[in-house]
C-alpha cells in the first residue's frame, strides 16, 4: 500500500451528526455506537496529521444561510431531517476535526445532494495537489459516503472506504454494504486501525 499522493475525504464532520445535541445524532446513534465511529474518525484525523496526510472536507450546505434555495435540483434526501442549520453547535466542526491549513487540509465547495464531487471543486483541488489515492470517511454511509466513493472511482482515483469511520440510519444496511457492495465498487474496504497501521509501517 502506497501513501504517496494520498488524501482523506471527510464527509460532513458537523456537530449535527456526532454530537448528542445534533439534529442527526438520534437517527445515527445505533450505527455510531456499533462501530465506535466517533472515536475512529478522531483517530483517523490524528493519524493523518501525524503523517501529514491532507484531509479534504466535503461539506453540506448550511440551511440557515439560504444556500440550498439557490438550486432547485437539491434532492429531498440530500440532508435528512433538515440537518446542518447554522444555529447553536449545528454548523460547527466536531471536536478535533477542524481543518488545519498547516496539514494541507482543504475545505471544498459545499455539495448539494450526495456526492462531494458533483458541482464542486473537489476534483480540481485534488488534482492540483497530485492526489491519486483517496480514503473516504464520514456520514452518512448510504448517501454521501457511498455516492462520493463511486464518483471518485469513476474519476479514476484509487478509492479506500474506512468501514468503521462512517455511520448510517440503518446499521444492518451499512454492515451489509460494507461486506457485499463496497468491495465490488471501490478498491479497498478496511478499518481505521488497519489503515493507520499500514501508514506508520510504510
Amino acid at each position: 500500500m502506497s501513501f504517496e499522493h494520498t488524501a482523506i475525504i471527510l464527509l460532513g464532520p458537523y456537530d449535527d451528526f456526532p454530537h448528542a445535541n445534533g439534529k442527526m445524532y438520534a437517527p445515527l446513534r445505533d450505527s455510531l455506537a456499533s462501530t465506535n465511529t466517533i472515536a475512529n474518525v478522531q483517530e483517523l484525523a490524528m493519524a493523518a496529521r501525524m503523517a501529514q496526510v491532507p484531509i479534504f472536507y466535503g461539506m453540506h450546505p448550511l440551511h440557515g444561510h439560504g444556500q440550498r434555495n439557490r438550486w432547485s435540483g437539491a434532492g429531498s434526501t440530500a440532508v435528512p431531517g433538515d440537518a446542518t442549520g447554522d444555529e447553536s453547535c449545528e454548523a460547527d466542526f466536531y471536536d478535533i476535526l477542524e481543518p488545519k491549513p498547516s496539514n494541507g487540509d482543504v475545505v471544498s465547495e459545499q455539495h448539494w445532494n450526495h456526492s462531494a464531487f458533483a458541482n464542486t471543486d473537489l476534483d480540481s483541488q485534488l488534482k492540483r495537489r497530485k492526489i491519486t489515492n483517496v480514503v473516504i470517511a464520514g456520514v452518512a454511509s448510504e448517501t454521501c459516503l457511498e455516492s462520493t466513493a463511486r464518483y471518485a472511482y469513476e474519476l479514476s482515483y484509487r478509492v479506500t472506504i474506512l468501514a468503521d469511520a462512517t455511520a448510517s440510519t440503518a446499521t444492518t444496511a451499512k454492515d451489509t454494504a460494507a461486506t457485499l457492495t463496497w468491495p465490488k465498487t471501490v478498491h479497498e474496504v478496511i478499518t481505521v486501525s488497519e489503515w493507520a497501521g499500514a501508514l506508520f509501517h510504510y
